[in-house]
């Protein structure tokens, strides 16, 4: 099982550079924007990455630890972010807030990974500036929803 997350995760970029992009949602978020998934589930973030890249969104970094998305986000400043809810050994109410000071008064959209419809910190994950959350494991059309609206009409 691992040699085939291997070989699948591994083919990834030739699988996305032979596909004809599909056709991209309306407006939306723009396809330069930098997009972060935090996420120790590798399938999960594999997938959300690969629904991306068939959008167009070409920078997508997925990581699966915070102290891995703390690193990388002063310097790659995402515009959007992907976060899992129950990332293990973590605080990720307070790695959000983290983020949202690394984007140095950049707009920051946070979307909430969560495995349940109802997770016990929806409201507190609202507070800390989620503005949506995203059931795993995700479907392009969820995925479409979000990349389509403008952070301002996006929670759900």
């Amino acid at each position: 099982m691992v040699g085939a997350m291997h070989n699948i995760s591994a083919g990834i970029p030739y699988a996305m550079s032979s596909i004809k992009k599909a056709k991209r949602p309306n407006q939306g978020i723009s396809l330069d924007t930098c997009i972060l998934i935090i996420d120790d589930d590798r399938r999960s973030s594999l997938a959300l990455s690969f629904m991306l890249g068939v959008r167009g969104y070409e920078e997508v970094r997925a990581v699966r630890s915070a102290a891995r998305a703390v690193a990388i986000a002063g310097s790659f400043l995402p515009g959007i972010v992907f976060l899992d809810l129950d990332l293990p050994a973590t605080d990720t109410l307070d790695l959000a807030r983290q983020l949202v000071r690394a984007a140095r008064n950049k707009p920051l959209r946070m979307i909430a990974l969560t495995s349940t419809v109802e997770h016990p910190w929806r409201e507190l994950a609202r507070q800390a500036g989620f503005e949506r959350f995203l059931v795993k494991p995700s479907e392009q059309a969820e995925v479409d929803k979000i990349l389509r609206l403008p952070a301002d009409t996006a929670a759900a």
